[in-house]
């Protein structure tokens, strides 16, 4: 058992798997302070998730 490990201090499972998520997603997210994040909003207006919700929250708005 490492030192970190038994001083508590070694990320858990939960935390391995946050890393992996963040890493894995916009290339401008940054982490900062406890629980902050940031992500370039231009880089998320570009993916087609952003787009096809906007495209339903339009259809949403029309409707009212």
């Amino acid at each position: 058992m490492s030192l970190w490990k038994a001083l508590g201090l070694a990320p858990s499972e939960a935390d391995k798997r946050l890393i992996k998520l963040v890493s894995q997603s916009y290339e401008s997210v940054r982490v900062v302070g406890r629980g902050t994040v940031k992500i370039d909003p231009h880089e998320v207006s570009q993916t087609s998730e952003f787009r096809k919700a906007r495209e339903q929250a339009k259809a949403i708005v029309a409707r009212a």
